[in-house]
């Protein structure tokens, strides 16, 4: 076992999915390679090499268990400063090293761990599952989202994210909310400002308008606070000139309870008064990502069933909270499904140089699923 997850680990680790450009096809044609070829499956294509991946086993009744699982990761900007090369997946000290060991092929190695254990052992699952692998999590969600528009994730009753959450019960997950703003004020000689309007200082005060708009202080008991943070910034083109332009993007990330659209109707509000106050600037706004924040009871059902798989492997149980987000975000909001995110791996090893992961870990995770499974 440990060795067949070293070997599926490595072979998806050595196919590069960095995104961009992503390239997941690749990664999907390893992936049908290693199931018989009569497995029944179907490949959504998103163009230029990409795409997402359906693997169905039939249940003994119609409900249907999904597990989803992306398959891009983050680029490696520093590979010169790795200690090992990050996509030869080199093995020290039960840790395997890699881009993507962690967020997530290691999951998505215990994905196919889990279809294949019951494809060999000729095991009918009590119900239906469906293993989905999809293309542009890290980025804009094209992936989920296809599949999503296309109703081939609607029939799953109950969705697992194998995420890296320290083996712990991922029951929740912070939302994104990423602004680009852009104000357009008026130009004047730098000595001279009463006959301009200075981009840079109306963009800085709508930005403050909006956070102090914002309650940040509420907090939850697995998440903390939302946040907002300015994480890009440019404007003008000489010191001594009024800047005309300026523009700025924003991630806020916000926890249960938070409304994204009253956000962006406060900005809108804001945009409008700032407007008005001063004639002559304009302001706007663009919604680069928006993806609410999840949570489900821990009285949940499914959570419950998930409890004594754990109780009964004997596992520590513990929740957690996720400060990023997933491919759930995509998908919950729109169909609400019991789900989790629950997977190998440290959450802090995600987008890291020397990214790993241990073996014994994707092994554990791979265990319950099944344990799971069967029991459910």
């Amino acid at each position: 076992m440990k060795e067949r997850t070293e070997n599926i680990l490595r072979k998806l680790v050595s196919i590069n999915t960095t995104n961009p450009p992503g390239n997941e096809m690749d990664a999907i044609k390893t992936i049908l390679g290693f199931f018989p070829e009569d497995i029944a499956y179907k490949i959504v294509e998103h163009g230029d090499n990409r795409g997402s991946l359906i693997l169905e086993i039939k249940g003994e009744d119609e409900e249907k268990i999904g597990f989803i699982g992306h398959l891009d990761t983050v680029p490696v900007p520093d590979e010169s400063n790795w200690v090992y090369p990050p996509f030869d997946g080199v093995t020290k000290d039960g840790y395997m090293y890699g881009r993507g060991t962690a967020d997530m092929k290691g999951g998505v190695t215990a994905m196919i761990l889990t279809a294949l254990h019951f494809i060999e052992n000729n095991i009918t699952p009590p119900h239906t599952l469906k293993f989905v692998f999809t293309a542009d999590e890290e980025s804009g969600g094209i992936g989920v989202q296809a599949l999503r528009d296309k109703d081939l994730l609607k029939d799953l009753s109950k969705v697992f994210i194998p995420e890296p959450t320290d083996e712990q019960i991922g029951i929740c997950e912070k939302g994104a909310l990423w602004l680009n703003i852009y104000v357009k004020g008026r130009a004047s000689h730098g000595s001279r400002p009463d006959l301009g309007i200075n981009a840079i200082e109306k963009l800085y005060e709508f930005v403050c308008r909006l956070k102090g708009n914002m309650d940040l202080e509420k907090e939850h008991f697995l998440l903390g606070k939302s946040s907002f943070a300015i994480t890009l910034i440019s404007g003008g083109v000489k010191t001594n000139i009024i800047p005309e332009e300026a523009k700025a993007s924003v991630d806020i990330r916000t926890i249960p309870g938070i409304d994204h659209e009253e956000i962006l109707k406060k900005a809108h509000e804001i945009c409008k008064t700032m407007e008005e106050e001063k004639p002559g600037i304009s302001i706007e706004i663009l919604v680069v990502n928006n993806r609410p924040p999840l949570t489900i009871d821990e009285g949940n059902t499914f959570i419950k069933e998930i409890i004594k798989t754990y109780e009964k492997l004997s596992y520590p149980v513990k929740f957690k909270g996720l400060n990023f987000y997933t491919d759930a975000s995509q998908l919950i909001p729109f169909h609400h499904i019991p789900f989790v995110i629950l997977g190998p791996g440290e959450e802090k090893m995600c987008h890291q140089r020397n990214e790993r992961i241990s073996i014994e870990s994707v092994m554990r995770m791979a265990k319950l699923y099944i344990s799971y499974i069967i029991n459910s």
